[in-house]
């Protein structure tokens, strides 16, 4: 198994602010602020970390202080923040990004090799970088919406003054443990899926310095594929049911 992370990086040095926007964009969707539920056990195949947001009825968002003037986001589902929300043309980090007049970028390995670094300016504008030869989709050059491009089939920084930072990188991981320890700074650690995968999934107590976490759930009619399974036989079996 591979490294796989989804990562958000805001130049923005406020995590109140942050967190108050994020839940007013929320909110916009349909997805009520909520109290953390209650702890419990992760199952093999969990439709937070599976899933897309507009198939969950539940989203978890840990927000951070990273380096000065920095604030980092891990979410569950994975991609919340590079999806798009119903209607839109652009992912919900363009419309973060657009409200606070800030930049910010996302760095996204998948299974160490493949990686997408999404860059979006403080009006909204994205570019996209990178390719994931994992992706199920039937045109692997949309990624939510945005063309990935055999021209920057290698993920590099252009909007952000970052790239000498990865430069001499060779894998996702390199690359993502470099920008952890610059821009995590003193919560690095917490730059990783595992706040995703195990502490908003499991609803366990988010111990990074000065950082909160939120919780939304759908106001509407239940939008999820599946439950939680034990099992991938479990999860193949709902989802035949399902369709």
């Amino acid at each position: 198994m591979g490294y796989w992370v989804n990562t958000t990086y805001i130049n923005h040095g406020n995590v109140s602010e942050v967190a108050d926007t994020l839940v007013a964009i929320c909110r916009g969707e349909g997805m009520k602020p909520v109290s953390s539920p209650a702890p419990r056990a992760r199952l093999v195949v969990e439709p937070m970390q599976y899933d897309s947001a507009l198939h969950n009825d539940l989203w978890g968002v840990a927000i951070f202080p990273g380096a000065a003037s920095w604030t980092v986001v891990q979410t569950a589902p994975l991609e919340l923040l590079a999806e798009c929300a119903p209607g839109a043309a652009r992912m919900r980090l363009a419309e973060l990004c657009r409200r606070l007049s800030v930049s910010a970028f996302q760095l996204h390995v998948y299974d160490s090799t493949g990686m997408i670094l999404a860059e979006v300016s403080k009006d909204g504008e994205v570019l996209t970088s990178g390719f994931n030869a994992q992706s199920q989709a039937l045109d692997q050059f949309d990624w939510h919406g945005e063309r990935l491009s055999k021209d920057t089939f290698e993920a590099q920084f252009r909007l952000h003054p970052f790239q000498d930072l990865v430069a001499n990188a060779e894998l996702g991981d390199d690359k993502a443990h470099a920008i952890a320890n610059r821009l995590g700074a003193q919560n690095s650690a917490f730059c990783d899926n595992l706040v995703s995968v195990d502490t908003l999934i499991s609803c366990k107590p988010f111990t990074a310095p000065g950082g909160v976490t939120v919780y939304f759930r759908w106001r509407g009619p239940s939008r999820q594929r599946f439950s939680p399974c034990a099992s991938w036989a479990e999860y193949r079996a709902a989802i035949k049911n399902e369709t």
